[in-house]
């Protein structure tokens, strides 16, 4: 999906209220209209119109729903995904649960029922009469529309100050899942080949069921790449923000088409809380999805939506508690308002995007929805129906990203050069963007500062403790179209307030060092000033000098940097280095 066409997923009312409808529907053939006009009215069935749309649009014998069932032991499900060796028992219990359940119901109103691991309840295709009989089941609790969900559509690395913390901090020591269309790792920068590997050490197909989930679309690769591809050199690709993290493949998507179930997305989530810790040298601590729906009817959601769907937000809630951090794109509405679900639930970190870069003179045509505050035309080619011109500048919010007051963090995406489907990397103008690119960004920028926790602190941080330091410490950027500030990621920054150092320091002869501080015009007054941690950029112009380390400290020297001090495009001389105590990492250093 290229980054300008960005799809609108709007679904229509019928025209029906879900709270009281007086006029009689056409119910489909065989179907009591009566029946129909119950299921309306339902107070069990959240938002009905969707959840009849197929029936009374479609003429379809079925749905997809989403049942939330009482529980007669009450227990605390979040504590106990706390341990890995409570959650066996609460998955046999909630089987047990919904066996017992459907034992009542004939499979002619029940069809491919699947149970989830840590929610009461579970997903099914029914028929009318299945869903009233569900509704009446005193044991259901509420009964939703399974949905359907759609991606959300330079090297943003330097914006983000990650550039030198990511080579001392690469993420290593832990994993990320990708929640998306799969996972090509079949390419060079994603394990290049077989499944498992070294860097896609395991996934699942929840869309399709299966044990392979290898991307046939190419947005899940997109986003693992810049979360977590391989270091490397091809190009613009300088490989992922984590580049020492390892991977997980969950494919939600069905078919060999990009949209997913809201129950597929379910089962991802719950199976990277079940295999958290196959691989304990490198646990599941980040999930990143860059998927969602505009809404389940209303058109966009202006405050957390964890009411909207039980399900999800309880599934959200289960891995956050298992010490999952959740990343989701904000969506490419043009909200100034409301996020897209599930970027909308409390327990998710949402990601809305700024560019990268300032990369054409030339206005942009982006599609916004009709909702959007931004200033629009009408225009044939969106979806929307919409589109919003704008000029990109460097570390501004898009017209497309959706803002609200709720909104969580900001990081880079247009463009995002990334590992592409088959081979090579996205690279054209116009690629791959959106806030689905943003999200995979802050994701691995959380990655490498859980690798920072554990080394400096000597544990990872909690979900909470992780938000809250990339929120605190990232850089104000308010956005243009509303006047709503919200937080960058720095990672610089945030590493650097674990208290373990892993700032940036700079050296320039001038004493310019691209505007950065603090700036030092010789290397070894930036070594003298630098704390255990710290990351050194050097100009690639620097005189050559003796450096000496005569304290007990960890410092990495980076040389080769641009004037700019955006990219290392070279080396830089060095006379001797003497190192008495302490150690000393370097990168582009040439030892004359």
């Amino acid at each position: 999906m290229k980054g300008f066409i960005l799809g609108i997923f709007i679904f229509c009312s019928l025209g029906v209220s879900a709270q009281g409808a007086a006029t009689m529907v056409t119910a489909p053939e065989g179907v009591s209209p009566d029946l129909m006009n119950g299921l309306l009215n339902s107070p069990k069935i959240k938002r009905a119109d969707m959840v009849l749309k197929d029936f009374l649009e479609e003429r379809a014998s079925t749905t997809r729903v989403i049942v939330n069932l009482r529980e007669t032991e009450t227990i605390n499900t979040q504590k106990r995904m706390e341990k890995p060796h409570n959650r066996e028992y609460v998955a046999n219990r909630i089987h047990d649960l919904v066996d017992g359940i459907l034992q009542g119901f004939s499979p002619a109103q029940l069809q491919n029922t699947r149970a989830f691991n840590y929610i009461a309840g579970f997903s099914a295709r029914v028929t009318p009469e299945g869903l009233a009989s569900l509704a009446e089941d005193p044991d259901v609790l509420s009964i939703e529309k399974d949905a359907l969900l759609y991606p959300n559509l330079a090297q943003g690395i330097p914006l983000m100050s990650a550039s030198a913390v990511r080579s001392m901090y690469s993420g290593e020591g832990l994993s990320v899942a990708i929640c998306d269309t799969g996972i090509d790792y079949s390419h060079v920068a994603l394990g290049n080949g077989g499944f498992p590997n070294n860097k896609v050490i395991g996934g699942y197909d929840t869309g399709d069921d299966d044990n392979d989930p290898m991307d046939v679309e190419g947005h899940g690769t997109a986003c693992a790449g810049i979360a977590a591809g391989n270091l490397g050199s091809d190009g613009d690709y300088i490989g992922g923000v984590a580049w020492g993290a390892k991977l997980y493949a969950l494919k939600i998507s069905h078919g060999r088409g990009g949209s997913a179930y809201l129950s597929n997305m379910i089962e991802a989530w719950e199976w990277c809380i079940t295999h958290q810790y196959d691989d304990p040298d490198n646990p599941i601590l980040i999930i990143n999805t860059s998927f969602g729906v505009a809404s389940f009817g209303s058109g966009r959601f202006t405050g957390y939506c964890d009411s909207d769907s039980p399900a999800m937000t309880t599934a959200a809630a289960n891995a956050k508690a298992a010490g999952i951090t959740l990343f989701v794109s904000s969506g490419n509405d043009g909200y100034c308002d409301a996020l897209e679900w599930p970027g909308c639930i409390s327990h998710v970190v949402s990601v809305g995007a700024v560019y990268d870069a300032h990369f054409t003179v030339n206005s942009i045509g982006w599609c916004v929805a009709q909702d959007s505050c931004a200033t629009k035309t009408p225009t044939g080619g969106c979806t929307s129906g919409y589109s919003s011109p704008e000029i990109p500048y460097e570390d501004q919010v898009p017209v497309y990203s959706n803002t609200a007051t709720f909104l969580s963090l900001l990081a880079p995406a247009n463009w995002a050069t990334t590992t592409k489907l088959g081979g090579g990397y996205w690279t054209a103008a116009y690629g791959f963007g959106g806030t689905s690119a943003a999200s995979p960004y802050a994701a691995g920028a959380a990655a490498c500062l859980q690798s920072a926790a554990k080394a400096i602190t000597g544990s990872f941080l909690t979900p909470d403790q992780l938000q809250s330091i990339l929120v605190d410490t990232g850089d104000s950027i308010t956005d243009v179209k509303v006047a709503i500030t919200k937080p960058r990621v720095n990672l610089g920054n945030a590493v650097a307030a674990l208290g373990g150092g892993g700032s940036a320091i700079y050296v320039e002869p001038s004493g310019s060092c691209g505007g950065n501080s603090p700036c030092y015009t010789n290397i070894q007054d930036a070594v003298d000033a630098a704390a255990s941690g710290d990351i050194i950029e050097i100009s690639q112009d620097t005189t050559a000098q003796a450096v000496s380390l005569n304290t007990a400290k960890n410092v990495t020297l980076q040389g080769g940097w641009n004037p700019s001090f955006t990219v290392q495009t070279s080396q830089t001389t060095v006379t001797s280095l003497n190192i008495q105590k302490g150690s000393m990492s370097v990168d582009s250093l040439i030892l004359r």
